[in-house]
């Protein structure tokens, strides 16, 4: 006797409707490749909030930032130049002063390169990174601590006990200052437009 085959499967009568077309069975999602650093944009209601426009770019201050290193060459440059003359002996910022109260000044022009080694690097910042307005007001308080520094140089200078005429290195160290106070408050007064 041989035996029938089975039945065949009953019908599907759980009640689900097919799928409506177009809503088959679920296709893989596309591979995820990662938007380049800055491109993707925010997902929705992650943008800038309506009614605000985005903060406009920093002023250039190459300007301002040029005169600032301008000024803090021209005083580096002043400290090598002669301070005090007196015939043939010449007296630069790096050597040996005398005051009149009995001091012995070695070098007084190296505080005066220090000072110009900050304006020179405040100024390049300045000029490579747009209008920062905290490195503006170092740079003018920077400047301003030059200047009178620098006319104190004139005042060293002229104190000096063995005589002679003050020289040219002597008279720029408070005038590339004011360069340098000019290029920041010019840094300054720029605004973002």
């Amino acid at each position: 006797m041989s035996t029938p085959p089975p039945p065949p499967p009953p019908p599907d009568d759980s009640g689900t409707p097919p799928p409506p077309p177009g809503f088959g069975p679920a296709a893989a999602p596309p591979p995820y490749t990662e938007p380049a650093y800055g491109a993707a944009t925010p997902p929705p209601g992650f943008g800038p909030a309506p009614g605000f426009a985005e903060r406009p770019k920093r002023p250039d201050a190459k300007v301002g930032g040029s005169l600032i290193v301008v000024g803090a060459v021209v005083a580096a440059i002043g400290v090598y130049l002669p301070w005090l003359t007196d015939g043939d002996d010449t007296r630069r910022g790096t050597d040996l002063f005398f005051t009149s109260d009995g001091e012995i000044l070695d070098g007084p022009g190296q505080l005066m390169l220090a000072m110009a080694f900050v304006l020179a690097g405040l100024g390049i910042a300045l000029f490579f990174a747009g209008r920062v307005l905290a490195v503006a007001i170092i740079a003018i308080v920077a400047s301003s601590i030059a200047l009178l520094i620098g006319i104190g140089m004139i005042g060293i200078a002229s104190d000096d006990i063995l005589g002679g005429d003050v020289g040219i290195g002597a008279i720029l160290q408070p005038i590339a200052p004011i360069a340098s106070l000019a290029g920041s408050i010019l840094v300054t007064a720029r605004r973002r437009r």
